[in-house]
Parts: C-alpha cells; structure tokens; sequence
C-alpha cells in the first residue's frame, strides 16, 4: 500500500480516538492514521529484548497490544460503511429518507424504526431530528414515551383512543403546548376530553387540527358549550364524527379543512352555504349529513355561493337533500366535486333540472372512468374532476349519460362490464374519442359496424384490453373492426394494446394477422395499462 506522509495534524491522534473525530477525517486520512497505529505497536513489540526480566511482564503486554488492536479494528465497520456512498450523504439527507418511510395514515412511528438499526450512522442521524418523532398514539405506550422525549419541542401529532391508562393522560398533558394536531377516539370522546384537558382547547394555542370520532350514542353535548372554539384563530382542520357542529365553530374564518360525519345530524343549508360564503380559506369540505327541513325546496338565492373550495365530497341516501346544494354553490376553476349515494335514486334524479353551469369543474372533461356495478363514474379534464358512487338507477345502461358533459372525453375505460353490458354501449355520445380501454370482458361486437347501437367515433386511434377473455372469435372481430375501418374511414386503428395479469395471451397467429391492419400492436403480461394511451 502506498501511503502519503502524515499531515502534522494527525501525529497525536491515539488509537483510542472518539469516533466523531475519526468521521471528520477522509478515507485516504483514516486509513493512514490505522495504518500508522499498526506499525507503532508492531515496532514497539519487535524491539523488546526477551530477558529474563520482561518475560514475566510478557502476557500483560501481550494482552495490552490486544487491546489496541481491537481499538483500532472497530474502526473497519465503520470504513466499510463509508465506503459507500449513501453513508457519504448528509445527516438531514438521512433523516429526511426515514420521515419518506412514514404513511399518510401512520399514527406512530413504528415502520421507520428499522431505518434506526441500518448503522451507528443512520441511527445517530435519525434519531437526533425532533422532527422524525412528533407522531404519538396513545396505544403503544413505550414507543410514545420514547418519541416523545426525542421529538423535545417539535409540533406533535397525537392520536388518543379513550379507554387509555390515566398515565398515558398525565403525560399527554406535559406536551399540549406543542401539539400540533389531536385525534381522538372512542366512547365518550367529548366526557373524557372535557375531564382530561378542563381548559381545551386554549390549553393547545398551536393547535391546527382536530378529530373527534364519538362512539357513544349518550353523550352529554351540553359539554361541547365548553369549546370555545371562536377564540382559537390556529386551527385550520376539523373533522367531526357523529359529533354535533358547535355555533363557536362556524364563526371560524381560518379553516381550510372541513369534515362533518353524521347522518342523524340535521344542518339548515342556508346556515352552510353562509358559512361556506364567509369562509374564504376553505379549500376541501367532506359532508355526510341531513339538511333541516326548510332547505330541502330549491334556495331562493339568484346567485350560487361562490367559494374557493378545491374539493367537496358529499355523501347522502337523500337525494333531495343535495340537489338543492349543488344547484347554490359554485365551485372554483379546477375543483374537485364527488358525489356518494346510498339511496334508491341516482345520479339521474340528482342532476334532473339542476343549473350544472356554475360548476365549472365539468366543462370539458378529457377522460372518463365507468364502472356499471357498482355505479362509478369518473371525469377529468383541465377544469377540475368529477366523480360519482352509488345506486344503479335503474336496469338500462348508461342511463346518466345525456346529463353529462361527454363530448369533449377523448379517453374512456370501462371496468369490470359485463358480456350485456358492452353489448348495449353506445359510442354516440363521446364524438371526440380516441381512445376506448376495456378492464374485463370478452366482447368487441359494440364496435362492430353491424351494431345497430353503435356508430364508432371517427377519431378513435386505440383500442385497449386488460384481462379480458381472448378468444380466437374475439382476435377475428378485431381483425374485421380494424380492416373495416381502414377500408371506410379516414383515421383508421393505429394501435391495439392487449395485456392480462396471468399471461393468458392470444396465439402469435392471430397477432400477426391483426398487424396486417394496425401498425402498433402490443401484447404482454401485466397488471396496468400504459400511462399514456393517446
């Protein structure tokens, strides 16, 4: 090994040195300064002379060269490890991959300890970030008390579930002037909130989010007049579960989050949509309640409420009770309006003499996702998105189509339809299609020119299969479709995509004589569609 002389600043070093000094050195400098301790003791030991006198001291000295040769070889692992080059990062870019491990829906910090255990390295740099700890959950008691004590003064974000230990509570309240967001529980969530924290929530000043989940049909509400909720300007996400919505809280101008869940709680509309009028920081909304009796007719409003909402989820079994919110609030440029139903009317009835013109978020929609059953449909474009769950209106297909905007789709994927169902489709309605995708089934006889209920789009360039059943009758209609289309229309199929996730492909026959008449045919094993059909 060929070793450059040693910089003057590394002639004291000992072999015992801290291994926060060995970490500022380079590579090339630590192993000059291992190589260089080696030598010293080899030399120091090749010079004893064995008299008579030393032999006696010989097993001590030999134990005494053990020792440093251990306290030098420690240093190996950690020479390997910064070898390589992820172990070269910076510790804030260490910490920052540990907090990537952690889920949307994480209510501790359990799949990030692993990380902990990669090296002394990454423990060190995980561990000494406040930040990488702020998540508590009242379940598991040692982990919260351990992150806790290592997030110091980092906002924290609590989950309680009530029907913990009462020591879990005198040590929650030791941290409430850093929590940043409370999630809590249970059976009489608003009795033991009351009882734990007397002076909620101006015991929390940084409080930004709240969630109360009540599992208790016999609560006292009468205890919610304790919330003065009117004083505390920090918070910005609420969300209530079967939890009455307090007068203090719509006098909040500070929200951007809103969610109210219970289907027994009855809100007058005009007192939402003033609310929802005077709250100019509301960006996403998720209503499932009733609306009070008064509002189930059609607001006498000449204008819609307008807001800066950018999502606004509402779900119902009445559809009397949302038509006349759809009808008074307009969405913003952009947004995002979805709609679940459980009753016995569907979308049909929801939008039957509705003004949509105000929800700018369905002009112009360039993709549609359709599922017959369970209802689902999907719209997205440059305006905004919209989406649709619930009850089958009835046993004719398609039965919401003329109340949608679909002239404008270019891209529509059916999912999970069956044999009847593709069989009655109709294409009339998305003159602009250029691309159909098809998740499940076995029949192209819709696209057929035979089809009395359809005449294909003029535009339409590509045809798509996920795990649909390939039969050689379904390769030989698709062969017909394609060579009929280059025979009659002057954008003829330019590309077939064919994919199934157990590898059931059709015959290399049948492909080749479809490539005859389609430039781009594609067949493989997978699970997805390509990401760009167009």
């Amino acid at each position: 090994m060929c070793l450059i002389t040693s910089p003057p600043q590394f002639s004291l070093v000992t072999a015992t040195m801290s291994l926060e000094a060995a970490r500022e050195l380079s590579i090339p400098e630590l192993l000059q300064v291992l190589d260089g301790k080696l030598r010293d003791e080899y030399s120091r030991v090749q010079g004893i002379s064995l008299t008579s006198t030393l032999i006696a001291s010989l097993e001590p000295e030999i134990k005494s060269l053990e020792t440093r040769a251990h306290d030098i070889l420690k240093y190996l692992p950690f020479l390997r490890n910064t070898l390589r080059p992820i172990n070269r990062l910076p510790p804030e870019i260490i910490s920052g991959i540990a907090r990537c491990v952690l889920k949307d829906d994480d209510v501790d910090v359990m799949s990030m300890i692993p990380l902990t255990h990669v090296c002394r390295y990454w423990r060190d740099s995980i561990n000494s970030t406040p930040e990488n700890w702020t998540l508590i959950w009242s379940e598991e008691r040692k982990l919260a008390e351990l992150s806790l004590k290592r997030a110091k003064a980092a906002p924290l974000a609590i989950s309680l579930r009530f029907e913990l230990e009462k020591g879990f509570l005198d040590l929650m309240r030791l941290h409430l002037q850093s929590t940043a967001s409370l999630s809590c529980e249970g059976f009489y969530v608003v009795e033991e909130l009351v009882k734990a924290l007397p002076k909620f929530p101006k015991s929390t000043p940084k409080l930004r989010s709240l969630a109360l989940v009540e599992r208790s049909r016999r609560t006292d509400w009468s205890l919610l007049d304790q919330f003065e909720f009117w004083t505390h300007t920090m918070l910005r996400e609420l969300s209530l579960s079967h939890v009455p919505l307090l007068p203090s809280i719509l006098s909040l101008r500070t929200l951007t989050k809103l969610s109210l869940r219970d289907s027994n709680f009855r809100l007058h509309l005009d007192i939402l949509l003033n609310f929802l009028e005077e709250n100019r920081s509301l960006e996403s909304a998720s209503l499932w309640i009733n609306f009070a009796a008064p509002s189930l007719s059609h607001s006498q409003r000449r204008i819609p409420v307008g807001s800066k909402l950018q999502h606004l989820l509402i779900t119902a079994y009445n559809v009397a009770d949302v038509r006349p919110l759809i009808s008074n609030i307009a969405l913003r440029k952009g947004a995002t309006l979805a709609l679940k139903f459980f009753g016995e009317e569907g979308l049909t009835h929801i939008f039957s003499g509705v003004s949509m013109t105000h929800l700018s978020n369905l002009s112009s929609p360039t993709f549609m996702e359709y599922r017959h059953s369970p209802r689902s449909i999907q719209l997205f474009g440059a305006d905004g998105s919209f989406s649709y769950d619930g009850y089958t209106d009835s046993g004719t297909s398609f039965e919401e189509f003329p109340h949608l905007p679909l002239a404008s789709v270019r891209e529509l994927r059916l999912k999970c339809c069956g044999e009847w169902i593709l069989a009655e489709f109709c294409l009339l309605s998305f003159p602009s299609l250029e691309v159909l995708a098809i998740d499940g089934g076995s029949s192209t006889s819709f696209l057929s020119p035979e089809s009395s209920a359809s005449t294909p789009s003029p535009l339409l360039r590509t045809l798509a299969f996920m795990d649909c059943v390939i039969t050689e009758d379904f390769m030989a209609t698709l062969t017909n479709i394609a060579l009929h289309r280059k025979n009659t229309t002057p954008n003829s199929l330019h590309r077939v995509v064919i994919i199934d996730s157990k590898g059931r492909l059709p015959p290399k026959a049948s492909v080749k004589r479809l490539r005859e008449y389609v430039p781009i045919v594609e067949v493989f094993e997978g699970r997805e569609f390509p990401k760009n059909l167009l």
